[in-house]
């Protein structure tokens, strides 16, 4: 269990990142870089190798091809403002740790770092990323009022 720290709701997570939750549960990630991770690897998932967004579907209840289109975008641009910031090989270290699903291990024989190193810097990148997701500016968030199926989610 891992608290959202916008919502201080603990819920359960089930991302195929090993790694991820094991430098949680030694203490070097807080759930605020578990959060920020999931949030960008939903993002990636969905606008830019073009998955679902499994919180689309689960906030409108039904699908709407124009809400689909709209969330896929919002999730592309929100990737593409986040490689901006944290540049090609912090987008890179986020790819294998999150969509690869690649242990500790795996990345450092495969970079050639050390496992300490590679650790400081996924816990850097997480921080970044974190402040990253908290201060997005208001251009990169979700204004779905216009679409037929999200008036749902204003009542």
């Amino acid at each position: 269990m891992i608290e959202d720290p916008c919502s201080r709701i603990s819920v359960k997570r089930s991302r195929s990142s090993g790694a991820l939750y094991a430098l949680r549960r030694a203490g070097t990630l807080t759930d605020a870089h578990v959060t920020a991770a999931e949030h960008w690897a939903r993002d990636y998932e969905t606008g830019i190798l073009g998955g679902r967004d499994p919180e689309a579907s689960r906030q409108c209840g039904c699908a709407d091809a124009e809400y689909a289109l709209l969330s896929r975008i919002g999730a592309a641009d929100r990737c593409r403002y986040v490689k901006n910031r944290v540049g090609s090989a912090g987008e890179k270290l986020l790819i294998c740790l999150m969509i690869d699903g690649l242990s500790i291990s795996i990345m450092s024989n495969d970079s050639g770092k050390p496992r300490a190193r590679l650790t400081g810097s996924i816990e850097l990148l997480l921080e970044q990323l974190s402040e990253i997701y908290t201060n997005l500016p208001p251009g990169l968030l979700s204004d779905w009022s216009s679409i037929p199926a999200a008036k749902s989610l204003r009542s």
